[in-house]
């Protein structure tokens, strides 16, 4: 993949501490000092399995996490160095679906089902764009047709329950990007969709980023869309980014041994094997996360303190950062020849 058109910063989240108070009177920590940046330009994927915190670092970026029950008890997120979490409700209604627009998992929960595709359309575009209703309709027949889809006057008139997985899909793409936003968040927008439909809409989101000069950050669990289309990859679990890479990088050389094993899960047709290899184990849940490393229940290479001490995020390469014991001193060369052995 290309690198970020430039090396600007767009967005920046610094020590992210998302918590939610549970019924029973305990805290669950989903989100627990998570740190990174997205430059103008670049595609960053966020993977991890379902429960590690990716859609809640998401939804805290874009201030929709229902409160109560789930609070942002600590950090910044910056977008062209102005926090969001200190602005007003009313501001951030002018920021969200203009600067930044997000794409929903699942596009029938997300469009309103008793209006029309224009309807909503029109109305995403006159929040935040002075034109006339007519003027609107013309821009949201026109992003109709540059999303693909071929019957746009028909389509305007009818409503989300009269459409494909993969037509809704399309529409929510052309929504979000209708006002030309700079950061895309995308969360899992091809899941339910067949790999045609799914390719198709994966070339289309980067044919979109690339016309309006847009940062998307693609929150997935499935590797091979991250190969196809990320300059850079965090890799998350409970709650905590535990790797940050580019993508070749990432996939060549490894390090954190989750990211290791997420990576032995994919499918190869160089491989032959009769079953996909699993990592042991879950995810611990956020209301009950083990003292120390999170990942040392499951972890191939762990060690005595793994299990007392919390690992910090480490530097490696310039810019590769890693957040495991095994890359501390007493750690690095027991890590070494264990991985050779294997």
């Amino acid at each position: 993949m290309e690198q970020a058109l430039d090396k600007q910063v767009l967005l920046e989240v610094n020590h992210l501490n998302v918590q939610f108070q549970l019924k029973n009177g305990k805290q669950a920590k989903v989100v627990d000092d998570v740190s990174f940046v997205i430059h103008k330009g670049e595609t960053v994927a966020l993977v991890g399995e379902s429960g590690s915190g990716k859609s809640i670092t998401s939804l805290s970026i874009m201030r929709l996490l229902p409160m109560p029950p789930g609070q942002i008890a600590a950090g910044t997120i910056a977008l062209n160095g102005k926090n969001l979490l200190e602005l007003k409700n009313k501001d951030m209604s002018s920021i969200r679906g203009n600067d930044v627009s997000m794409i929903f998992q699942e596009p029938m929960t997300s469009l309103d089902p008793v209006f029309t595709i224009g309807n909503q359309m029109i109305e995403a575009i006159r929040r935040h764009q002075k034109v006339s209703k007519g003027q609107a309709r013309e821009m949201a027949l026109q992003h109709l047709k540059d999303v693909g889809i071929a019957h746009a006057e028909k389509v305007i008139t009818e409503y989300p329950h009269q459409l494909s997985g993969g037509m809704r899909q399309r529409v929510m793409i052309a929504i979000a990007m209708c006002n030309k936003p700079q950061l895309l968040i995308a969360d899992e927008p091809t899941t339910a969709l067949d790999v045609t439909v799914q390719a198709q809409i994966l070339k289309l989101m980067m044919k979109m980023k690339k016309e309006q000069q847009s940062a998307i950050l693609f929150i997935t669990h499935d590797m091979s869309v991250v190969a196809q289309t990320a300059d850079r990859v965090m890799v998350m679990y409970a709650g905590q980014i535990i790797e940050d890479a580019p993508v070749r990088e990432l996939f060549l050389q490894p390090k954190h041994p989750y990211t290791a094993a997420l990576l032995k899960t994919m499918p190869s047709l160089e491989t032959e094997m009769t079953r996909l290899p699993s990592i042991p184990g879950t995810v611990p849940p956020a209301y009950a996360l083990p003292e120390g490393c999170r990942f040392a229940p499951r972890c191939p290479f762990v060690m005595a303190h793994c299990h007392k001490r919390t690992p910090e995020p480490r530097f490696i390469q310039p810019n590769h950062s890693v957040r495991c014991h095994l890359f501390a001193e007493e750690g690095a060369l027991a890590y070494e020849g264990q991985r050779s052995a294997t």
